[in-house]
Order: structure tokens, then sequence, then C-alpha cells
């Protein structure tokens, strides 16, 4: 009974999160097109970010509430869960054919979003510590990454089309469009995202007392997994449909999003503590980036088999952080 309630909290609270980061993406799309914004713009912005908005809701809540360990390990275990079960899952559907931009740009982009943080965890402005100042300096990238996001698309029509395919949008005519309505369907989403996020957090960190697992492993893997449905979502129906693009694109630019957006906003909001177990886990992230870039690079593509391999390493993985923090290493 005593791990019946927060476990309901926390798939109750992965719900919430989820609805809200829908609700927030339609209503803010909706307005966004009623005061005649690109289609471009919207999805660069307002779908980006809403994918991000459950593991940005529970880093931040989780930071300003003192739990470092839920939120630093929701951003790493997201990194992992991300380039290993979804992408792999998603090439075991149907074999995931790499854009030349995804390797020339965003794989590198994203190798790098990582790399920065191992120097942080050895000289942390306080002590193992991702401080403000550091976490404006990350946010200052991910600016930077936008610019070059902007640019790119604005530059190259296919990656517009790409995009638009992706949102499944529709011409709807901007005086179709109810502001009031979808006003109130952007609060809702906030609220359901704010709510969500404070939920995930206090059953996140009830489970890990109840079963004496350590807050790090439970933002590692359960909270992780939770935050990272709607990717995991995105990307399997991306490659059922064929959409190569779409499915390995999410995943890449989810992962820079983590790290630049996320961590960068967490630790400007309450600065972040970096676990000791930590440093295993950001090398782990950094050698998986590797490997999945081998594999996209050799080929062009992602095959089945290769897919089969990174659901294998995550199974590796997470038993040896269960092991771990079990002390049985």
């Amino acid at each position: 009974m005593d791990l019946l309630i927060p476990f309901l909290v926390l798939v109750f609270g992965f719900i919430v999160l989820v609805k809200g980061a829908d609700l927030f993406v339609d209503g803010a799309s909706s307005i966004a097109r009623f005061f005649k914004v690109s289609p471009l713009i919207i999805g660069l912005t307002v779908v980006a970010f809403g994918t991000s908005l459950p593991e940005a809701a529970v880093s931040i809540t989780s930071a300003i509430k003192g739990v470092d360990d839920v939120a630093f390990g929701n951003v790493v275990g997201s990194n992992i869960f991300n380039m290993l079960p979804i992408l792999g899952i998603s090439a075991m559907v149907f074999p995931l054919t790499v854009n030349k931009d995804l390797l020339k740009r965003d794989f590198p982009i994203a190798l790098l979003t990582v790399l920065i943080l191992i120097p942080m965890f050895f000289f942390g402005g306080s002590g193992n510590q991702i401080t403000r100042i550091e976490g404006l300096i990350i946010i200052l990238f991910f600016i930077a990454f936008l610019y070059i996001l902007f640019d790119h698309a604005k530059k190259n029509p296919h990656g517009e089309e790409l995009l638009l395919g992706a949102l499944e949008t529709t011409e709807v005519q901007p005086e179709a469009i109810n502001v009031k309505k979808n006003t109130i369907i952007t609060l809702i989403g906030m609220v359901g995202i704010a709510g969500g996020g404070l939920m995930v957090t206090e059953g996140a960190k009830e489970i890990a007392i109840s079963l004496g697992m350590s807050e790090w492993l439970v933002g590692l893997t359960i909270v992780s997994l939770g935050t990272s449905l709607p990717e995991l979502v995105t990307s399997i129906v991306a490659s059922m449909k064929k959409q190569n693009e779409i499915a390995i694109g999410n995943i890449v630019g989810s992962n820079i999003f983590n790290v630049l957006f996320i961590l960068g906003a967490t630790a400007v909001i309450s600065g972040v503590s970096i676990n000791p177990q930590a440093l295993f886990d950001l090398i782990f992230v950094v050698g998986v980036t590797i490997v999945v870039f081998l594999f996209a690079y050799t080929s062009k593509k992602i095959t089945r088999l290769e897919g089969l391999l990174l659901i294998l390493m995550y199974v590796g993985y997470f038993t040896y952080i269960l092991l771990r923090d079990l002390g049985k290493l």
C-alpha cells in the first residue's frame, strides 16, 4: 500500500504531463497560425519545445524542490533511452536511412552537448555542481543552436517540406481559428505540464524511498522513461510511415534540447548538483552517441540488426546501473 500511492501518483503525473504538453502545442500552434506566424517557425519553436516539455517540467520542478539527482538523472537517462531503445525499436520497425545533414551537423552537435558536461563534472564552479553561470553558458549554446537551425531551415526548402509533413499540418484559415478557445487550451496545457511535473517528482521521490533505490537511479530509469514517451511515440509512428528523417531527427534534436535547453534552464533557475556516480553515465552517453553515429555513417542507415544491438546495449546498461545501485558492483 505504501508503494501503491506514489506509483499511482507517478503514472497519473505522466499522463497529465504528456496530455498537458499535447494541449499546449495544439493551442499555441493555433494561436501562432492566427497571427500568421510561419509554419516553419511554429515547428522549430512550439512543436520542438513541446516534445521536450515533460523532461523540462520534471527536471526544473525536481531542482527547485532540491531533488537534484532526479533533475540531472532525468536528462542523462532520457538521452540514453532516446538513443538506445527508442532508436533501436524504430530501426527494427523499419531500417532508418540517415540524412546527410544529420551526419554533418546534428550528430556532431549532439556529441558536443554531452561532452561539455564532463569537464563540468570535474571543474564545477561549486563542487560537482552546474552553477547558474554555467547554466547561462549552456543556454547561450542553445541560442546559437537555434540560430543555426533557423538559418538552415530558411535556406533549405526540402527541410521545410519535411517539417510540415512531420507536423501533419492542414491548411486552416486564420479567421477560422478561435483565439479565446485556444488561449484557454494553452493555459490548461501549461497547468497540466506544471502539475504533472510536480506529481512525477513527488511520486518518483517516494518510490525511491520505499524501494530503497537512489534518486539518481529513479531519475535515470523510471522518470526518464516516462518523460521520453512523446519521443517514443513520435519516432515509432514516423518509422512506421517510413519518415526516416523525422524518426532520427526527433531523437537527435531531443537530445540536444535536453542538455542545452532543459539542463541549462534548470541550472540557471537553481543550480544542479552532480551525483558522483554520474561520470560513468556521462561517458556512456558519449559512447552511445559515437556508436549510433558510426552505425549511421558507415552505411548511411541504421539497420534492423543495429537496432537490435542498441536495445541489447540498453538492457546491459540497465542491468549494470541496477546492480551498481544495489551495491553489487
